[in-house]
């Protein structure tokens, strides 16, 4: 039998992350490199079948991740570059916001944002400094809060909730870090505590269609039936639109069968 097929050879800058992926969902170790596509017969690459790229997040399940051919990928950098120095020159001289599209954001919460792809592309290798420049301007829940994304990055979880939790307690009317705090627990698979955390979260954002759906998510993933419609019917009175889709309809309608409840959009 010949063994054929196609993959990536020659990977360099090789970086190793912990992530749930965004096309099929599972959290696992994710490697970001880059390397170039050949054709290959009993893993003989033989030839070329795209240009070099920089891969993103391959996730070590099922192999897919986001692909940038290197020839664009330099504006990327530089553009992400840009950033980091502009904002961490705004912490350094004492300033806590930027203005983004006329908007005031918290600097500490974009080099949170920033800090996934500084790290995957070998920007920088630690969290170390940057969470030392927060601080020094007492900048401490956005010290905790880069913390955590790092803790995240490196797979571990708990430091990464511990680190959170004291972002909270420096700041508990910043939702971002709560919603943070109730997503790493669901990703432990602690979905009671996920739970209790995400309705702390709708206690500040009632309206809010995320924190909705990921409630409704868990109640799946338990195969609460009551809950389910319950969730939906909440989603949906927030959502018309999404009664159309029919992925979700589909487990609407099977909950609604389960639980034996008259769901208001059945």
């Amino acid at each position: 039998m010949i063994i054929y097929g196609s993959q990536m050879y020659f990977k360099e800058n090789v970086v190793k992350s912990m992530g749930v992926c965004e096309h099929c969902g599972r959290y696992s170790q994710q490697t970001s490199y880059q390397g170039r596509k050949f054709g290959h017969i009993y893993f003989i690459p033989l030839f070329p079948m795209a240009p070099r790229s920089q891969v993103l997040n391959e996730c070590g399940s099922c192999n897919m991740g986001s692909h940038i051919p290197l020839e664009q990928l330099e504006p990327i950098l530089e553009d992400i570059r840009d950033n980091f120095k502009t904002w961490i020159g705004h912490v350094q001289d004492g300033k806590n916001e930027v203005h983004l599209e006329g908007e005031p954001v918290n600097v500490g919460l974009l080099l949170h944002d920033l800090l996934e792809n500084l790290y995957l592309l070998q920007e920088v290798d630690s969290a170390g400094s940057i969470v030392s420049v927060l601080k020094s301007q007492e900048m401490h829940p956005e010290a905790e809060m880069v913390s955590a994304r790092w803790h995240e990055l490196q797979g571990d979880l708990s430091r990464a909730i511990a680190s959170y939790k004291t972002a909270h307690e420096h700041s508990p009317e910043e939702i971002r870090i709560l919603y943070n705090i109730g997503r790493l627990q669901r990703m432990q698979g602690n979905n009671a505590q996920a739970l209790l955390t995400y309705e702390k979260c709708l206690e500040m954002e009632p309206d809010s269609l995320r924190l909705r759906l990921d409630i409704a998510g868990i109640h799946e993933s338990e195969k609460d039936f009551p809950k389910i419609v319950e969730s939906y019917d909440k989603v949906y009175d927030l959502c018309p639109e999404l009664v159309g889709d029919k992925g979700m309809k589909k487990v609407y309608k099977k909950a609604c069968k389960k639980s034996g409840v008259q769901g208001k959009y059945l």
